[in-house]
């Protein structure tokens, strides 16, 4: 891959994603070209704009021209001449096939819905939309499910409409118009917050940001999504700690441990639940447990650190946590070895 085309498969993620991935840039995505001289007028060095083919007749370092469309379900938008990436919404996920890459967009109050319907889904039962897990998949906007500080900050990326609106993302929030200055179009950009900003035309950001206060867990969906998609056991479809439950069945059946795990913490995964694996998507870690580290892995998870989960590995097993802190102690030790903070568990947990 050239590096023209690295950047440009990156700012097509970050403008799927709204997560940044190229420094402080912006990307721009036209549905037409009527508005590029406007916006390139604007644009800063560091931004990448997207524009339909044969848009201009001259090369620019930041303009990036695609083939086909980018809005309705069943489009197919070519970048490069050679990536080709679907877009599909949210409703029809349980019922594609998908076996090349795709973007699934949320597009409706309804697929927004159906989204959190399946989280719960998973929370309570463990189990996931399959599509979701495809490494062929993109869920759109996914930043925006996360706290603000996940997105970068800052401008992120504009859509711009037919219309010349600027809006983040296809459903997202006015930003402004064509012929704003990009500096304005930042300051609207930093005041529009909350989690719902991405889908404001389809449904009350208000709204959205309650249905997650309602789910502090969702981050930690998120962060299962991508585990098992990644997973590579031979074993099939592995299960998570905390989805479709613990096991440490205090966590589960009794109020006094409440459980809200950092999205940023490791997953706890098992394909056979005989050896289990704590996955540290960040740092690329992979530690192999058997079943006793394993519940003491899930004490520190749950509590964040030794002390505590000490005691709640002795409340499961009813014994004196005298019995349980040199294991709980080793096991710590083990972890800080290998490089993994369970610490991070219960700070700014999601």
């Amino acid at each position: 891959m050239t590096r023209r085309s690295h950047r440009t498969v990156a700012a097509f993620e970050q403008y799927v994603s709204g997560r940044r991935a190229l420094g402080d840039g912006a990307v721009f995505f036209l549905e037409t070209a009527t508005h590029l001289a406007d916006v390139l007028r604007e644009a800063g060095r560091n931004d990448v704009v997207f524009t339909p083919s044969r848009s201009t007749s001259f090369a620019q370092e930041n303009v990036m021209e695609y083939g086909g469309r980018f809005r309705e379900p069943g489009d197919r938008l070519v970048l490069d001449t050679h990536h080709v990436v679907e877009l599909q919404e949210y409703v029809a996920a349980p019922f594609l096939s998908i076996v090349s890459p795709t973007v699934i967009r949320q597009g409706s109050a309804e697929g927004l819905a159906a989204f959190l319907s399946d989280a719960d889904t998973a929370r309570d039962d463990g189990i996931f939309v399959g599509q979701l897990l495809s490494p062929m998949a993109t869920l759109e906007s996914r930043a925006s499910f996360l706290a603000s500080a996940a997105c970068g900050g800052g401008l992120v990326r504009v859509h711009v409409t037919a219309d010349g609106e600027y809006r983040d993302g296809p459903d997202g929030a006015l930003l402004g118009q064509v012929g704003d200055a990009r500096a304005e179009v930042r300051v609207a950009a930093d005041g529009v917050g909350g989690r719902g900003r991405p889908f404001a035309r389809i449904m009350d950001p208000r709204v959205l940001d309650a249905d997650l206060d309602d789910r502090p867990w969702f981050g930690r969906y998120l962060a299962a999504l991508d585990a098992l998609r990644d997973w590579r056991g031979s074993r099939g479809r592995p299960t998570i700690s905390g989805f479709g439950g613990h096991l440490i069945r205090a966590l589960d059946e009794s109020g006094a441990f409440p459980v809200v795990v950092s999205a940023d913490a490791p997953l706890l995964m098992t394909d056979d639940g005989e050896e289990y694996v704590l996955v540290d998507p960040h740092r690329r870690i992979h530690l192999r447990l058997g079943i006793d580290a394993a519940r003491a892995t899930e004490c520190l998870l749950a509590t964040g650190d030794e002390s505590s989960a000490t005691g709640l590995m002795a409340f499961e097993l009813g014994v004196r946590p005298t019995g349980i802190a040199p294991l709980m102690h080793r096991l710590g030790d083990r972890l800080r070895d290998a490089g993994i903070d369970l610490g991070v568990s219960r700070r700014d947990a999601s």
